[in-house]
């Protein structure tokens, strides 16, 4: 785990810890900690995957509901030149990096945070350099 200040949950992370059927204490207890410290910043692509998955009307209204504590995060246009870097830098590497992941690296770069993940693919990219808190 690290501590650089704002945390950027990837969508692994928000499942763990809104999970009614397979919830992830240590997530949980943490997400709990990390939201009343105020550290928790939500990316808009992250939210609509959340939303995405809910079941039926009712939980997604719930979860929007839930969701609409955080507002989000605005990406900017450097974080896509730096997301496009990083691409292309790991690229040439032979080291896979998605654009979403490359994204949310620029961001929680900007914002002097981390990638917060339990994702093996994200894992790998600490070595990288992505500030990852897992």
């Amino acid at each position: 785990m690290t501590d650089l200040g704002i945390l950027l949950p990837d969508a692994d992370v928000w499942l763990r810890a809104f999970s009614r059927h397979d919830p992830d204490p240590l997530v949980v207890h943490r997400f709990a900690r990390e939201a009343k410290a105020r550290r928790i910043v939500l990316v808009g692509w992250v939210r609509q995957t959340l939303l995405a998955r809910s079941r039926d009307d009712r939980q997604f209204s719930r979860l929007a509901w839930i969701l609409s504590a955080w507002p989000d995060l605005n990406v900017c246009a450097a974080d896509h030149e730096a997301a496009a870097t990083t691409t292309r830098r790991l690229r040439g590497m032979g080291v896979p990096v998605a654009p979403w992941q490359a994204l949310l690296w620029a961001a929680a770069n900007r914002l002097g945070g981390a990638v917060w993940s339990r994702d093996a693919s994200w894992i790998a990219l600490v070595r990288h350099g992505c500030p990852l808190a897992h």
